[in-house]
Order: structure tokens, then sequence, then C-alpha cells
């Protein structure tokens, strides 16, 4: 019996279609996987191979169409030979990934022609045909056997021995047909079966072993790609900072970054990006306009290092991204301290005064009226204070304008250590003084008069002679406990002060509408020398930086 007749059965025209099926589902299925070429091959290999069986086994159906024996003979030996180079190069798939030598295999395929024509044509010989065809088709399912065998020890896998076992079966069919020639077919069918069920298994395995392969090698190109971008952000020279949306977690912190905010590479997962915030106002308006419009630019925020907690300033440009698939900020900064310096220095030259580094009047009318409203809100009462030196022009006269000078920087600066830092100093000009005192009432506005009288005409101050000069000032008082209008408050303390000088300077005196009233009524006898009533008696007139104020008590 020839070993052709090992995949002939009763339903000889069925198996040649189920093995087509796989076939073609296979080639498909695997097509993108370059790996598995040579199972392709195996099973276009094996198609050939089961037709050219089944032609071998129904010659009668090629005679009834006109063909002779002689040409049979040929198509089955041809279909064998092109048979066999699927096998051959599916067994150099299988053990080298790549097809068998051409050079080789045309030689082959050269010799095998040379055979075909010959026992076809020549010596019309069909058994020694079908030998030929024995020892052809033992000879490849040997070789595969050995390949798959090798591709099974280098990858133990289930797809691997799923493929070596089909190859087996096949073994096994061909070696019972070539050495039991007795044996009946129907006996052997089971083990084209088996050969069908453990070649899907094995094209199954295969594809879903090289899907997770192709699989790791994304995460691999991934994992590649984020260490490059993380090496990219790292070398960046400006700092830069991914962190978590949700719960505020650093994420990746890169050189620069880490150098301004005094944090190791270690540390980072222990810090939120909060701890860098210097003003939670500024953070929160920051976060609300970067959830509104998810990318900020250029964005203003003091913030500081986590070693000494000094306060600096950096501007931002924030976007949200997604960072290992989690949402995520991504800020660079740039740091603006100095700029900010700049800026800073260039405001105080706007809103300070020169030579006592008080607040200017400008300043004064600019960020009073603020506080002033959120006393209102919070329905605290607040005073302000006209501070004036006595005779000052006489001091100029005698000592010079700059002893004059250094009067009014030790004047400032008294005032400045003598008050909190929330109380609001101001020369308006000359050698006056206000100060804003935030929620303070008329009793407390007066303690604090007094207490800076006291400190003022306690004070001295040498002159070019090594001589001591003392000075002192007369000092205006109102509260907002009657009325909270800037304006109506700046012309009380300044009547207030004057009440003050009245009294004999050195003096702390709060608003008396009553007896205002009566200095006012003695001014119009002094309209024709255009003096303040207090300053009747005195030899120069003294003018009020306030005078510009409308004087009418409301």
């Amino acid at each position: 019996m020839s070993v052709l007749n090992m995949f002939y059965s009763e339903y000889n025209i069925l198996w040649p279609m189920v093995v087509a099926l796989i076939g073609v589902f296979s080639v498909f299925w695997l097509k993108e996987h370059k790996d598995f070429f040579g199972i392709l091959f195996f099973l276009f290999g094996g198609l050939f191979f089961t037709f050219s069986t089944y032609l071998g086994q129904n010659d009668d159906i090629l005679y009834a169409w006109g063909l002779n024996y002689n040409f049979v003979t040929f198509v089955e030996m041809l279909l064998l030979l092109v048979s066999s180079v699927f096998w051959i190069n599916s067994a150099a798939e299988l053990y080298g990934n790549k097809a068998a030598n051409r050079e080789a295999l045309g030689l082959y395929i050269a010799f095998g022609l040379t055979v075909c024509v010959y026992y076809s044509f020549i010596i019309h010989s069909q058994s020694t045909a079908n030998h030929i065809g024995t020892i052809i088709i033992n000879a490849c399912l040997l070789l595969l056997l050995g390949c798959t065998m090798l591709r099974l020890l280098q990858d133990k896998n289930i797809g691997n021995f799923l493929l070596c076992l089909t190859v087996i079966l096949l073994v096994l069919k061909s070696l019972a047909f070539s050495l039991l020639p007795t044996i009946a077919v129907r006996q052997l069918n089971i083990l084209n079966w088996a050969w069908f069920y453990v070649l899907t298994f094995a094209v199954v395995f295969l594809k879903q072993k090289q899907t997770a392969v192709e699989l790791q090698k994304c995460w691999n190109k991934i994992d590649v790609l984020n260490l490059q971008m993380n090496n990219m952000i790292d070398s960046s020279p400006f700092p830069i900072i991914i962190a978590k949306i949700t719960g505020d977690k650093l994420l990746l912190v890169n050189s620069m970054a880490s150098q301004i905010f005094g944090i190791s590479k270690k540390e980072v997962p222990f810090h939120k990006l909060k701890d860098f915030f210097v003003d939670e106002t500024n953070r929160q308006n920051f976060f609300s306009l970067l959830e509104k419009e998810h990318a900020v630019e250029d964005y203003d925020l003091m913030v500081c290092d986590l070693i000494n907690a000094s306060p600096f300033w950096l501007s931002v440009s924030a976007k949200t991204i997604e960072y290992n698939n989690e949402m995520a900020i991504y800020m660079a900064f740039q740091d603006i301290t100095s700029r900010k310096e700049r800026e800073s220095n260039l405001q105080s030259q706007a809103d300070k005064d020169p030579l006592t580094m008080a607040w200017n009047r400008r300043y004064f009318e600019k960020f009073v009226p603020e506080r002033i409203n959120e006393s209102i809100k919070k329905t605290q009462n607040f005073s302000l204070l006209l501070l004036d030196a006595d005779k000052f022009k006489n001091i100029n006269d005698t000592y010079g304008h700059k002893f004059g000078d250094k009067v009014l920087i030790e004047l400032a600066t008294i005032c400045r250590n003598s008050l909190r830092e929330e109380d609001v100093v101001a020369r308006f000009g000359g050698e006056e003084f206000v100060v804003f005192l935030n929620n303070t009432d008329s009793e407390s506005a007066l303690k604090v008069a007094e207490r800076l009288r006291q400190t003022i005409e306690n004070a001295s101050i040498k002159n070019d002679a090594d001589e001591i000069i003392q000075f002192t000032v007369s000092i205006g008082v109102v509260s907002s406990e009657k009325t909270a209008s800037l304006e109506v408050l700046l012309r009380q303390v300044d009547d207030a002060m004057y009440l003050a000088k009245h009294r004999g300077r050195n003096q702390v005196a709060f608003y008396d509408e009553q007896e205002i009233k009566h200095l006012l009524g003695k001014k119009g006898k002094n309209a024709e020398q255009n003096l303040h009533p207090i300053f009747q008696n005195e030899e120069n007139e003294e003018i009020s930086l306030l005078d510009n104020y409308d004087n009418k008590i409301l």
C-alpha cells in the first residue's frame, strides 16, 4: 500500500475541505505574525499534499476527463513535488524563521521535475513513483518533526508542544502505512481527526502567545518612550512638576525643580503640590483658572522651598494631561524672583515717601478705603491719627533743612516701630503724617496716640555740632464710631490736630465738634491775616496739607 493512501478515508472529500478551511483561516488569522510563516507553509503543504493523495485514489475521474495514464502519473508526482517544497519551506521557517535556501531549493525542484518526467513519460512505472512518493513524504515529515522538536526545546510552551504533536501524528500515520501495508484505512481515520483538533489548538495557542509577545513589546516600547520622556523632562533647564489631579500627589519632579524646592527624588512620593504654595488664596485662584481653562500660561505664584521655607516667585505654565493612565497636571516654572523684586522696588518707589520710607498720600488714598470696607464687613471700628511736628519751620530755620529731614525720618521710624504691621503710616507731605489704626475704637486710639507722643518727646537727635535736640508733635484723633467716611474723618482729624496745637502743642486731642465750631468762628476775625486761629500768635504761618479737603463740618 502506498503512503499516499494515508489520507484516504470514506470521507475523502470532507477531509481535504476541512484541511483547506484550516489553512485559509490560519492564513488570515496569522498573516501579521512573521514568526508563524512556517505554520502557514505547513498548512499549505498539507493542503496540496491532501489533494494530491485524493487524486491518487481517484485516477478514474481523470481518465473519464480524457487524460491518459502517463499524464495522470505526471500530475500526481508534480503535486507531490509542490507539496514537498511546502514541507521543506515550513521546516526551514520552523527552525530558523526564514525560508529555505533558494539555490538548494531550485536544484531540488529541477531534480524533482526530471524524476517526474522520467517516471511518467519514459519508463511508465507507477509503482516506482509510489515508492519515491513514500520516501519523500516520510523524509519531509521526519524533517518537520526534527524542526518542531528543536523549536519546542528552544521555547517550551503549549503552542509549540501541540505543533510538535501534530507532526508526530502525521509521522505515525505515514509510518503505519509504510511499514504495515495491510492495515485497514478506517482504523487510522482517528489520526486524521486527532491531527485536525491538535493543529487547531496549536494555532490558537500560538496566536495567543504571539499576541502576548507583541503586547509585551508594545509595553516595552511604552516603557522606553516613558523613560525617554522622563529623561527629557529631567534634563530640562526649567523646573517641571507633574502631579495627580486627584489627591494632589507628586508623580514626577525633574532635577531643576528638585533643587529649587529642596526635595530629593526619593522624597517626591511623600509630598503634595500644595506643600509648595505660600498664599492659599493665590493657589485656589490658580487651580480654579486651570479647572476652567484646562491650561494656564505665565501665572505668577509665590512658592517656598521645603528646607528653609523661603518664599520666592515663579511664573508657571500648566496644563492637564494624561500621565501613566492618570489625569495629571503638567507644570513648568520660571524663576521670576528678581523680576518681582524689581517690580516691588518700583512699586515701593511709587507708593513710599523717598525721604522717610513711610507710605505716601497716593498709596494711602488707594489702600485705606479697601481696609475700611473690610472693617465695615467685619463690623469693626477703626481710627485715624494726624501727627504734625511742632514749630517745624523754626527747626529748619535754626538747624537747617538737612537736620529737619533727620527729624522727619526719626518721626516716621518711631511711628513704624511703635505700631502694628497692619497699621498704615503715611506721610501726606511736609511734617504731617496720617496713621490708620485697624480694629481700634476711640479709647484705644487715644492711648496709642499718647504713647506715640511720649515716645517722640523722649527721642533725641544730634545735629552736626553734636548738640542733642528734641522735638514734639501734636496729634489729632478721630474714630469711625460716628462715621465711616474717610473724607469726613480726614477733615475731622485735621481739625482735631489743630485743637492739639491750640491747647499748647505736644498734645493729643480727640475731635470735638463744638470746640472746632468755636475756633472756626474766631477764624473769621483773622481772615484778613489768612491765619488759622490756632496760629494767630505765631510768627510764621503753618499750612496743613489737608487744607485741600473741604472744611465743612458734616
